[in-house]
């Protein structure tokens, strides 16, 4: 199997690169133990694939574009001469441009978003948010006296109707009495002997006279002890009493009324005992609304005493909920928060990119000086990806065919950055392009290789077709970025973590970093700022 070569260790550009961070290491020793730390500098960033190729001729480039679609022009014609980065042909890309404009615009935003987190509340904000608590907290006070009111006029309205109801008891235990009364003189009058009816009417008037006595001892007792629950046992004995006294009175007018009495008794008693028994009706009556009264009375005050209950919990939530507001916004921003927008910031930021690179992609342009040999499809065509639509033979005579893995060729596009180092020129580094990659796989060995070509900017004298070069491809770069060594960083479950010296103590901190470089640099694009020092483990 092809064995992959590790890059050799000559100062080329991409060292120079590395050596142009200010790589700061201080070793301190504190309590008995020495630390070593890193200080935190700006630096370039920058990922690699090392692999060896061959010097070979070079061949006609077919030059496709990346993904379908209308062709909107062509820029040349064969025979034309072209440098390197010249435009030959672009895809129509108007749809691309508006999503782009979009993307931007959600960038824009999320980077605003991120701003005004990390900037704080405004004077106005804090204002409105003040407002908003005092104004909650009237609301709450009007509530509790609200409620408080509310309380006292169910206490005032309960005893109103428990003295209304008392006022019914003693006018009923009046009319109770007076009906005894009544009753007493008829039988005294009419009914002394011991005959049926005689009897009847005496057993009659016994009867309202227990009741009028068991209902002068309900009246007392609630006149000794006002109370709710004697003022209720009171109604409750009125009313069973007056039924019975009703009753009676019923009784003894039907006697009256009999064939032996009718004539008898006078019209005057007669009228008496209906009298009575009117008030006694009327008594009976007063006694059931009076509970009535009560009993509605009860269920209002417990209805407004609830809703003035809710107003006041609804009122509590509220002034909780002003409180909280207040406080997250005068409250430095946390760092899940800010990780969160950072978070949105990076993906709208990735939309926008991936975008520009579509629209880049869709536009060919010369990966070497050359002369166009054909142009094979016309503008208005569409065209699946890959499908050559220019070729071009490059000027230069020689290039450099490579064989690269199948894990690393996800990383490589046309137009990369080489760094060429040749055998036959030793401690020379000459610059090349990514001009071409193959899209079909080769295997080696059973191993899955992409066919790479790779033009020299500027070959050297003397280059032979066969010889060997050593090649190193700049995959991506971040430069004068904020940089820490690899070996600063510790993982924590999902976290990125280093260690700092507070007040003379190690203590974690936790990072966001961007791209891990090859060169034992990673870019920080959070948690840290130029000039602290970290712990190197």
């Amino acid at each position: 199997m092809k064995m992959r070569l590790k890059k050799r260790t000559i100062v080329t550009l991409s060292a120079i690169a590395v050596l142009i961070v200010a790589v700061i290491i201080i070793s301190i020793s504190r309590n008995g133990e020495n630390y070593n730390f890193y200080t935190i500098t700006k630096g370039d960033v920058f990922q690699e694939v090392s692999e060896s190729g061959t010097v070979k001729k070079g061949d006609i480039i077919p030059l496709s574009f990346k993904s379908v679609g209308q062709i909107d022009k062509i820029y040349v014609k064969a025979g034309d001469t072209v440098s390197r980065g010249a435009v030959l042909a672009k895809l129509d890309s108007a749809q691309l441009y508006i999503q782009l404009q979009q993307a931007k615009a959600n960038l824009a935003l999320a980077q605003a978003e991120l701003g005004k987190l990390m900037a704080g509340a405004s004077a106005e904000e804090i204002q409105v948010a003040e407002t908003t608590v005092d104004n909650a907290k009237t609301t709450l006070r009007n509530e509790e006296q609200d409620l408080d009111n509310a309380i006292v006029s169910a206490d005032n309205n309960l005893k109103e109707a428990y003295e209304d109801a008392f006022d019914t008891l003693n006018d009923s235990y009046l009319k109770a009495y007076n009906s005894l009364t009544t009753v007493t003189s008829i039988q005294s009058e009419y009914f002394s002997d011991t005959y049926q009816y005689s009897l009847e009417v005496k057993a009659r008037k016994k009867s309202i006279e227990d009741a009028q006595k068991e209902m002068r001892t309900y009246l007392d007792e609630a006149k000794l002890n006002f109370t709710e629950s004697n003022i209720d046992s009171a109604l409750v004995n009125f009313e069973k009493n007056l039924t019975d006294i009703r009753d009676d009175l019923a009784e003894v007018r039907i006697i009256i009324e009999s064939e032996s009495y009718r004539k008898t008794v006078s019209s005057t008693d007669k009228t008496s005992l209906d009298t009575q028994r009117g008030y006694i009706n009327t008594a009976y009556t007063n006694i059931i609304g009076d509970q009535q009264s009560i009993a509605s009375v009860k269920i209002a005050n417990k209805t407004n005493i609830d809703i003035a209950a809710a107003s006041v919990a609804a009122a509590k939530d509220a002034l909780k909920a002003a409180e909280d507001n207040l406080a997250l916004t005068v409250a430095n921003p946390r760092a899940e928060d800010i990780n969160l927008y950072r978070a949105k910031v990076e993906s709208a930021q990735a939309s926008a990119d991936i975008l520009e690179n579509q629209i880049y992609e869709a536009t060919i342009r010369s990966p070497v000086d050359g002369v166009v040999s054909s142009v094979d499809k016309l503008a208005g065509e569409t065209i699946p990806a890959a499908i050559p639509v220019i070729s071009v033979l490059p000027s230069e005579e020689f290039e450099i065919e490579v064989d690269i893995y199948e894990e690393d060729i996800v990383k490589i596009e046309e137009n990369d950055l080489v760094k060429i180092e040749l055998v036959a020129f030793p401690g020379e580094t000459f610059e090349g392009r990514v001009i071409f990659i193959e899209p079909t796989e080769k295997l080696i060995d059973g191993v899955v290789y992409y066919e790479v070509s790779v033009s020299f900017s500027s070959a050297p004298e003397g280059l032979k077709q066969g010889m060997t070069a050593d090649i190193t491809i700049i995959t991506e770069t971040k430069e004068n970025v904020l940089a820490v060594s690899r070996d600063a960083i510790q993982k924590n479950g999902d976290k990125t973590m280093v260690e700092i010296m507070d007040n003379g103590k190690l203590k974690e901190k936790e990072i966001q970093i961007g791209l891990e470089g090859d060169n034992d640099l990673v870019e920080i694009v959070g948690g840290l700022s130029e000039g602290e020092e970290v712990l190197i483990q």
